[in-house]
């Protein structure tokens, strides 16, 4: 049983936009993408990006311990497919110039070629599923961490001391990053609690199988994005060169393809995978984020963030 049973389907659509609107909002600000964070740590040598994907996780954890018993997590694949999944999404995200949540950011922004990252990622879906590795399975219900709340009390604090301790940036900016963080952990996780399949990687895959407030919930999201983007004066609509639509929908293409084998982006990874504790997320993170550091060595043009 969950706090949400019961509710009418008016007020479940109306949470779930709300919830993924300031999802959309809170991404929007562009703390969240992996390949910048990545692009970060080997420019500037910080790992604030990093460390705040942990901060999200921990925040998911809270609001699973705190509403459901159980938590929605990916049907992971087997071991070889996993591991490719990953390095697939890797190199996808970096092709495209953001992962899962950077592409939300980026049409924040009036890219509108990133919508050509959705669209390639769904071609892989379709194609995939057709084929047959890529076959739709929704997320299972697995038992909370029994140590979630212990894992919160220390991890939360533990990591702004970290991140204090290492790059000594004023507590004013790791605060806000931290509560940037909060927000998107916790109301990710909220409206993933409200409705399956999410994140965002995740609905669009079953568009089509989906019942209408998977919509809802895509809507909000890049609503809530285009309005915060509009509001801080970022959103500026500008014609795509050649080179911009080919590399959003190549990257889509391989996100796409990484996401069905895993199963799930870089944000299912971080708001179900990890505070779910499972190695399968872990080792697929890891793999995910060392693609992305490798080829933005390998390929300095990727490494523009």
């Amino acid at each position: 049983m969950t706090y949400f049973e019961g509710i009418t389907i008016p007020g479940l659509a109306a949470l779930l936009f709300a919830g993924a609107f300031l999802l959309g909002v809170a991404i929007q600000h562009g703390t969240t993408c992996a390949v910048r964070a990545m692009s970060e740590l080997i420019r500037d040598r910080r790992a604030d990006g990093l460390l705040g994907f942990f901060e999200c996780g921990l925040w998911a954890l809270l609001v699973a311990w705190l509403l459901t018993p159980d938590m929605a997590v990916p049907q992971w694949g087997p071991l070889g497919p996993l591991c490719l999944g990953a390095v697939l999404f890797g190199a996808g995200a970096t092709i495209n110039g953001g992962c899962a949540f950077g592409s939300i950011a980026r049409l924040g922004e009036g890219r509108a070629e990133f919508l050509l990252t959705g669209a390639g990622a769904y071609l892989a879906f379709r194609f995939l599923d057709a084929i047959g590795p890529g076959t739709t399975a929704l997320p299972e219900q697995t038992p909370v961490p029994e140590n979630a709340l212990l894992l919160v009390v220390l991890g939360l604090p533990g990591l702004i001391v970290l991140r204090f301790a290492l790059w000594r940036r004023p507590l004013r900016v790791i605060l806000r990053l931290s509560f940037l963080m909060g927000v998107i952990g916790l109301v990710g996780a909220l409206v993933g609690a409200l409705h399956q399949p999410w994140p965002w990687m995740h609905a669009l895959r079953y568009i089509g199988a989906s019942d209408w407030l998977t919509v809802i919930g895509l809507i909000g999201l890049i609503s809530g994005s285009i309005a915060n983007g509009l509001f801080r004066g970022r959103f500026r609509v500008e014609p795509p060169g050649f080179a911009a639509v080919r590399d959003r929908f190549a990257g889509g293409l391989l996100m796409g393809a990484g996401s069905a084998l895993i199963p799930g982006g870089n944000d299912s990874l971080v708001l179900q995978g990890i505070p779910s504790g499972s190695p399968s997320a872990f080792l697929a993170y890891g793999i995910l984020l060392a693609t992305i550091v490798a080829l933005l060595i390998m390929v300095p043009r990727f490494n523009v963030h």
